[in-house]
């Protein structure tokens, strides 16, 4: 059976245009009547047309299927189809990856909802750093190209703060030096390809207390907003023997002003 191409646009729900683009990558090939240059299609039209909307599905580009000009085997088809699956593949991992991390944002916020936000202990992987406001980072030429690719390894990177552990131990009351930066754990750090490279800073694998902290102004940390922490030390006769690390868990803002809540890390022994 014959169809213009008004009918066959409606017996398939494509438009014209869409026809025509087929037929001009080859993927169709309807006949023309000597007299007038109609178009006309037929059932094998239909059955292409569906093969077509088939692998269009698959997300494979349209100008490497066969048609008009463009003979493929069925082992090239086999090749074809071999890697798209990969790269389907690949984009479900990724999205595995990114729900497991959306899940671990997820969890900081419960336990910021939680009253008092208790103290725990746990085995933390190792943690690459570029703390921009170390005055030996900020003069270093390499930082500037570090702190850029990272930004771009979305959603790696985190905003991270430190305070150094001479401060925690000289028990000072407060303000304490902290100094702002980038950081990502270490197997997105060698998932990249990268290497260490002055001015990063890598803390090790390390058994850490963890805890929540919301503070109004990252440089006004005390003792007091820590003393969570430092009861916990002596509780479990534990020593501090790291920085005080900290992942920037969200930064809320409220007429005008900025409340930081932070995932608190410090090495113990």
């Amino acid at each position: 059976m014959k169809y213009r191409i008004g009918s066959f646009k409606r017996l398939t729900g494509f438009s014209e245009a869409t026809l025509r683009y087929y037929e001009r990558l080859g993927l169709l090939s309807p006949s023309r009547d000597d007299g007038n240059d109609y178009r006309s299609y037929d059932e094998e039209d239909l059955l292409q047309l569906v093969q077509v909307s088939q692998y269009s599905g698959f997300d494979i580009p349209l100008a490497e299927l066969p048609g008009e000009g463009r003979e493929l085997s069925a082992e090239a088809m086999r090749a074809l189809l071999g890697e798209r699956r990969r790269s389907i593949e690949a984009s479900i991992a990724d999205l595995y990856e990114r729900l497991a991390r959306i899940r671990l944002h997820e969890a900081s916020f419960a336990r910021l909802a939680e009253e008092g936000g208790a103290i725990s202990q746990a085995n933390i992987g190792g943690i690459y750093r570029l703390f921009l406001s170390d005055p030996l980072v900020a003069s270093n030429p390499a930082a500037e190209k570090i702190a850029a690719r990272w930004l771009s390894y979305k959603p790696f990177t985190h905003a991270t703060m430190r305070i150094p552990l001479a401060e925690l131990r000289a028990r000072k009351e407060g303000p304490y030096g902290v100094e702002l930066g980038l950081g990502m754990l270490e197997r997105y750090f060698l998932e990249k390809g990268e290497t260490l490279r002055e001015p990063i800073l890598y803390e090790p694998p390390n058994t850490c207390l963890q805890g929540m902290l919301a503070a109004e102004s990252l440089g006004a940390i005390s003792r007091a907003d820590l003393e969570p922490f430092f009861e916990r030390l002596a509780a479990g006769s534990l020593i501090p023997v790291g920085d005080l690390f900290g992942w920037i868990v969200y930064i809320a803002r409220e007429g005008g002003r900025r409340r930081y809540y932070l995932s608190l890390r410090m090495a113990v022994a």
